[in-house]
C-alpha cells in the first residue's frame, strides 16, 4: 500500500496504529488522522474490509477476548467477582482457565490432521477443485493444466502459470 501512496512516515505510523488498536474509538481516530494525511489511502484500506486488517472490528475473538495481553484478557474474564473475597477469585480464575485448557485440549483431540481446522477444510476445497484438473506433463516440472475454467502451463520450478488464449 505505501509504495503506491508514497514513501509517508505518518501515513504508515497512523495505518500501523490503527491496525493495532482494540477499541472503536481509538482506531476512529487514528483512520481520521489518515484521512487528513491522504484520503486516497484511507480510502483503499477501508474498501479491502477493516474487519480483515484492524483488530477493533476483527470477527475473531482469542479464547472469546479481544486482546492478546494476558492482563486485559484475565481482567476481562474476572470483571464478575472482583467482589468475592480473595479465595472466591482465585477459585473463579483456577475455573475459567481451566475451562480455557479443557475447551482448546477438546478442539486439539478432535483434529484428524496435524493441520488446524481452517487450514484442513481450505486444504479440502483445493483437494476437490484439483479432481477436476485434467493434467498433462510437458517435462518435468512443467505441465499442461486444464479444467472448465483454466487452460494454461505450470511451470512448478519458477512457481508461474502462463495461461493459453483459447
Amino acid at each position: 500500500m505505501f509504495g503506491h501512496y508514497g514513501r509517508n512516515k505518518a501515513l504508515k505510523q497512523y495505518f500501523e496504529r490503527a491496525v493495532r488498536v482494540y477499541q472503536e474509538s481509538q482506531f476512529l481516530q487514528y483512520m481520521e488522522q489518515l484521512k487528513n494525511i491522504n484520503s486516497e489511502a484511507a480510502q483503499y484500506v477501508t474498501d479491502a474490509g477493516i474487519e480483515r486488517w484492524a483488530r477493533a472490528y476483527s470477527p475473531r475473538k482469542r479464547y472469546k477476548l479481544m486482546s492478546t495481553n494476558i492482563a486485559e484478557a484475565m481482567n476481562n474474564a474476572i470483571k464478575e467477582c472482583k467482589e468475592l473475597p480473595i479465595t472466591g477469585v482465585i477459585d473463579y480464575i483456577r475455573v475459567v482457565i481451566q475451562s480455557w485448557f479443557h475447551d482448546r485440549r477438546t478442539a486439539a483431540l478432535k483434529l484428524t490432521t496435524q493441520l488446524t481446522t481452517a487450514v484442513d477444510v481450505a486444504i479440502g476445497v483445493k483437494d476437490e477443485k484439483a479432481r477436476y484438473m485434467w493434467i498433462y506433463p510437458i517435462t518435468f516440472y512443467t505441465f499442461l493444466v486444464k479444467d472448465e475454467n483454466l487452460d494454461g502451463n505450470v511451470d512448478l520450478t519458477a512457481r508461474t502459470l502462463e495461461r493459453n488464449v483459447q
